[in-house]
């Protein structure tokens, strides 16, 4: 330690040389604008409660008002800011309390600046990075690495270099750090660093000490605040936080540190690029605000989603057959895989909850074995990382869809406000689509696409391909039974294991996903939460809207019901197809059940049931004809494209 004491001082020394030949060529409006900023948050340590406490401080803050008063020629000058000024020298003078003190040069410095011509400001976006390595370089030494004030060679400094910490980090901004590194200070060991940093580089450093802050925690704000770059770097956190207060009542200072490092306001406030990016300087903005609304979307949505892993017998499932089968001596990392005895792992994916009763969407395949039998054992793991189980409360194979409930709802964290459900139905083509998942473990998936085409119908009973929100996104299998969301962060759609052939066993997932759209998704929840179905229900009829059938040319010469789905197929052989139902016959009711949508008709088959014998009341040709048929379950030969 003691070491590198010499070569500190060295800096310090060779510093000040520079801030000597800088003296000349400081700008006079930066100056005065520092010094009264200066005198603002030094004053504290001057006088309490009346009395002065450090008479060095005390004159030179003292020192300092007059010097301003006398650059400014408020002695001869009748305007308002000169009458500020000299009340300000009054209240120093007479011990005035520090906070009456602060208030009046914060409430001086917007006109002084104006007055002078302007003061400092960043003409780029300060680099926070490398501003965290000039610190560690060339301030640490001095100030210490968090701030403290202790640095190697602190004990040897008189006065002693200052600590980033409590009220006078909160009431200084980063264009008194700047114009302190820029100009340095007098009667201390602060030096001016102008000749050693581009000015780039002192904002880097000006911004990086406002994050010096004890606990200080970066919480993005709920809703949009137009905080310009400029506001940033002109403002204490204590200005700061009373805008955001207007705004926001709520605010914490978390919100103002979330500011600090992300110095891009969402109404485009950024100072232009200088230099040779200068003809990107309209594109940058809209980029950190697209950016920003990701990284928003991300922390929405994320709360909500779960890791799942599906668990089935293994008596032997011990350390030493873990080892065995992994090659793995990880003792800690290994319990994981320990955490149910007599339970083996089987598969993990992810999952979303969709309210606090503790249901969870989710994929079938996930909680399938080798053998297509579902698990006996559920894990969720949530946002906090704790772990819960939970029960299968109804699965459809057909399109990888599985309903879970959460067994004790009293672990789960406290969540942000609902997750809100988009309509599928009204996605375009170019509209943004973004996956998220959360498996087991450190690892989590934010993939972003693009749609290319909404869902074409809501029956999947013959072709899944067109029953799906076709996206350009490749979600990973650890992803797949996380939401897909939009760019408000409104869940459209679920991804899910893409379709495979007829006869194809269940496998890892495919390469890619298939998104459910929500629509389909949320109306066969309320199904399964009813029927807890396990399997595909089967008539062997592709049922379509009226709606989408009068789109048709043939529906010219047909007689349209006014309610009832239209049969656009029949899968021969099948219950539909031995009762006698054909192509271009009219579904009207199901079990008793009178039916408006391809909804209705979902709902219905499931809670009907599989080895339900249903009677189907149809429309043909315009003449009424009812027909029985079981529900079944879906042949493999049947499973849809």
């Amino acid at each position: 330690m003691t070491a590198r004491r010499p070569y500190l001082l060295a800096i310090c020394l060779l510093a000040a040389s520079w801030a000597r030949a800088e003296d000349a060529a400081r700008p006079g409006s930066d100056r005065l604008v520092f010094l009264l900023e200066y005198v603002g948050t030094d004053y504290a340590r001057a006088v309490a409660e009346g009395n002065v406490v450090n008479p060095a401080e005390y004159g030179e803050v003292l020192r300092f008002t007059k010097q301003v008063i006398a650059a400014y020629g408020a002695g001869r000058r009748p305007d308002a800011v000169a009458a500020g000024l000299r009340d300000l020298e009054a209240m120093i003078v007479r011990r005035a309390p520090a906070d009456e003190v602060w208030s009046a040069t914060r409430r001086l410095l917007p006109a002084l600046t104006r007055a002078l011509g302007g003061g400092a400001r960043p003409a780029t976006l300060p680099n926070v990075a490398r501003g965290r390595r000039l610190w560690a370089n060339d301030c640490a030494g001095c100030h210490g690495p968090t701030g403290a004030g202790d640095g190697e060679v602190a004990g040897s400094l008189e006065p002693p270099p200052t600590a980033f910490r409590g009220a006078y980090l909160e009431r200084i901004s980063p264009r008194q750090i700047y114009s302190a590194v820029s100009l340095g200070v007098e009667g201390t060991a602060m030096p001016s660093f102008a000749a050693a940093y581009s000015e780039q580089q002192r904002w880097d450093v000006a911004f990086f000490a406002m994050t010096l802050r004890v606990d200080f925690a970066p919480k993005r704000p709920p809703e949009d605040l137009s905080v310009t770059l400029d506001e940033i770097a002109t403002s204490s956190n204590e200005e700061l936080l009373e805008r955001l207060r207007k705004k926001w009542p709520q605010a914490s200072p978390a919100e103002v540190d979330y500011l600090r490092v992300n110095l891009v306001s969402p109404t485009g406030g950024a100072a232009p690029l200088a230099g040779p990016d200068a003809a990107a300087a309209g594109l940058l903005p809209v980029a950190l605000q697209l950016q920003d609304v990701f990284a928003r979307v991300a922390d929405r949505v994320f709360p909500f989603v779960m890791g799942v892993s599906s668990y089935v017998r293994d008596p032997d499932w011990t350390p030493e057959k873990l080892r065995l089968t992994r090659d793995d001596r990880w003792m800690a990392a290994n319990q994981e895989a320990l955490r149910y005895p007599g339970f083996r792992p089987s598969r993990a994916g992810s999952g979303l909850l969709v309210d606090q009763e503790g249901y969870v969407l989710s994929c079938d395949h996930l909680l399938r074995d080798e053998h297509d039998a579902l698990a006996p054992l559920v894990d969720v793991e949530l946002a906090d990382q704790s772990h819960v189980t939970a029960s299968i409360v109804g699965a459809e194979p057909t399109i990888d869809l599985a309903v879970l409930r959460i067994g004790d709802t009293t672990k789960l964290p406290p969540l942000p406000s609902g997750l809100e459900l988009g309509d599928s139905d009204r996605i375009d083509a170019g509209h943004w689509a973004i996956a998220l998942g959360d498996p087991p473990g450190p690892e989590r998936v934010f993939r972003v696409g693009m749609v290319s085409s909404s869902p074409q119908r809501q029956c999947y009973q013959e072709q899944l391909s067109a029953t799906g929100l076709q996206t350009s996104l490749d979600v990973p299998p650890g992803g797949l039974g996380g939401p897909v969301v939009d760019i408000l962060g409104h869940v459209i759609g679920l991804s899910v294991q893409p379709p495979r052939a007829a006869g194809t066993a269940i496998q890892a997932p495919a390469a890619g996903s298939f998104t459910l759209p929500i629509n389909l998704v949320a109306n066969l929840l309320e199904a399964l939460k009813v029927s807890q179905s396990r399997s595909s229900p089967w008539l062997g009829i592709s049922v379509l809207e009226t709606a989408s059938f009068r789109r048709r040319p043939e529906a010219v010469s047909v007689t349209i019901p006014p309610s009832g789905v239209y049969v656009d197929d029949v899968f021969d052989p099948s219950p539909a197809s031995r009762a006698g139902v054909r192509p271009g016959d009219f579904l009207l009711a199901l079990g008793g059940h009178e039916l408006r949508s391809v909804g209705d008709f979902q709902t219905w088959l499931y809670q009907l049931g599989i080895g339900t014998d249903v009677k189907l009341r149809l429309l043909r040709n315009g003449a009424p004809l009812e027909v029985v048929a079981p529900i079944e379950v879906r042949p493999e030969s049947a499973r849809p494209r």
